[in-house]
């Protein structure tokens, strides 16, 4: 099958299956009674991240690294522009109507990348334990013991007041919410591994390699789940589980560098086969988080304007990082 074709196919079926997961995460967030930052940053973050779980894998798998690695740094800069999209939609200021318990997320985010781009630049690989590199391991570690420590019960008044999309008795059985969710995870899988199959032939095609076309086109096809729920929360006025789904989202996707590690072929840890266009992503999405942490942290305050200047800088760093990007390979 065409290349293209495939790709397109695939995508549609991401979309189509990322907003069913959406509804049936918010489902599942309501009837368990957890609070929206938590399901945000932790059930549906994991949820939309599933095609960079599959496309990722796959490529590792067929010895595609670099659109490995380029997926999951590309997919955590273009999740960051996802706020900015999704203030076409809000009705208030996003990141002025939130919990400040995100900054903890956007830390941890950070902090993971901060990891993975050393180790990017260390002239001594990692060592390899059970089949993946220390580095990798550390911060699948690290994501596991920071999530626990998350509080899961905290209830945003806003979100009560503003998110009742679901009827106070629910006539759907929660098991047939559960499965749901588990047959749209199914379908997004399959999708996410024929999407790299056909980025990896498009890079071959393009001439524009697997560094540039796995930070773009692959990572903005793998992120139409979080667009998705973008659009869906932002519309229902829940800033809180948007917010929690874009940073949650993207530490998530950091711990897609073990699965990588674990599936690429060889002893070689794959952190240390990346290339210096993958460590510019990985700082690119380091500085998008310290402006979303710092936002955060400012003083509520009114908002005269419907995109403030963190939006407007969100944006310039995101393109900027492109260019570098592309100019480093």
């Amino acid at each position: 099958m065409n290349p293209w074709l495939l790709f397109a196919i695939c995508a549609a079926v991401i979309v189509f299956a990322g907003r069913a997961i959406s509804d049936a995460s918010d489902e599942l967030a309501e009837r368990t009674g957890l609070g929206r930052a938590f399901i945000g940053s932790l059930l549906l973050a994991g949820a939309t991240s599933l095609p960079e779980v599959a496309a990722s894998g796959s490529a590792a798998f067929m010895g595609s690294g670099n659109l490995a690695l380029g997926n999951v740094f590309g997919s955590n800069i273009f999740n960051m522009l996802l706020l900015l999209l999704g203030q076409i939609f809000a009705a208030r200021h996003i990141l002025s109507n939130v919990s400040s318990s995100h900054v903890t997320t956007a830390a941890t985010g950070m902090m993971l990348s901060g990891i993975a781009a050393l180790s990017i630049l260390s002239p001594q690989p990692a060592p390899s334990f059970l089949g993946a590199g220390l580095d990798t391991w550390l911060i699948a570690v690290l994501y596991i013991v920071i999530m626990r420590l998350l509080p899961g019960s905290e209830q945003e008044a806003e979100i009560a007041a503003t998110a009742d999309t679901h009827e106070a008795q629910p006539a759907t059985p929660l098991s047939q919410v559960w499965l749901k969710f588990a047959a749209s995870a199914l379908a997004i899988l399959v999708a996410g591994w024929f999407l790299s199959k056909a980025a990896d032939e498009i890079a071959v095609i393009t001439g524009l390699g697997q560094t540039f076309i796995g930070s773009t086109l692959l990572a903005l096809s793998t992120s139409l789940p979080e667009l998705s729920v973008t659009i869906f929360t932002v519309r229902m006025g829940a800033y809180d589980l948007m917010v929690g789904n874009v940073l949650g989202s993207n530490i998530f996707n950091m711990v897609i560098l073990v699965v990588s590690d674990l599936f690429q072929p060889g002893s070689t840890p794959i952190l240390s086969t990346g290339t210096t266009g993958q460590v510019v992503s990985a700082l690119v999405g380091l500085v998008m988080s310290g402006i979303v942490i710092v936002a955060l942290t400012l003083p509520k305050r009114a908002v005269k304007w419907k995109f403030n200047w963190e939006m407007w800088l969100l944006l310039a760093t995101y393109l900027v990082g492109l260019r570098l990007i592309y100019l480093a390979g």
